[in-house]
């Protein structure tokens, strides 16, 4: 929750500067109320089928990605759409394990909306290129996270938290680069902190 607060907060202060960058914040935060609406309704089981909200999810992350497509204000590298699509790809591995449920659907696409917000705070121009490098191996964190994390409950108790440790560590990655960007962008701006 820290490191997509801390990415609305820079884009809340982006888009005081333009409104290309109002433009962006809105789709995302429009994008990430569809996901949990989805998760919600799947969680309350308000309907008996799961095409709802992983139809919501979808479309959340839909709304999310067409932000990133849209804007000229931000320059997505073109290994983001393969990060992208190896992570949609990994729903393959339970599926080829023996089975694949709703809930690996949708977890897919909760990754794929981190790593599109990962993406969109390091496809801005005024980053400094450590602050694009922390912010790529978070993602590249994610992918890895997201093909091996369907085998925790095949392992032993202390390896599922290893595998754990990893997804924390790409939070924690993109945590701390969203926070750098947050505080350079206030000096930038020259507003107190």
């Amino acid at each position: 929750m820290g490191a997509i607060i801390s990415t609305g907060l820079v884009f809340l202060l982006l888009s005081g500067f333009s409104k290309k960058w109002r433009h962006i914040m809105l789709l995302q935060l429009s994008g990430a109320v569809l996901i949990a609406a989805g998760f919600s309704i799947m969680g309350m089981k308000i309907y008996s089928r799961d095409t709802v909200p992983l139809l919501l999810v979808a479309v959340g992350v839909a709304v999310m990605i067409s932000s990133a497509l849209r804007s000229t204000a931000i320059n997505p590298p073109r290994s983001l759409f393969l990060r992208a699509l190896l992570i949609l790809a990994s729903p393959t591995l339970p599926y080829l394990l023996g089975g694949i449920t709703v809930t690996d659907i949708l977890r897919a696409f909760v990754l794929l909306s981190l790593l599109i917000l990962m993406g969109t705070l390091a496809s801005i121009r005024m980053i400094s290129s450590y602050m694009r490098f922390t912010l790529n191996a978070a993602s590249w964190l994610l992918v890895f996270y997201s093909w091996i994390g369907y085998l925790s409950h095949m392992l032993p108790l202390c390896y599922s938290y290893v595998l754990l440790l990893i997804y924390y560590s790409a939070l924690l990655l993109w945590l701390f680069g969203a926070v750098v960007m947050l505080i350079n962008l206030r000096g930038w701006l020259g507003w107190n902190a």
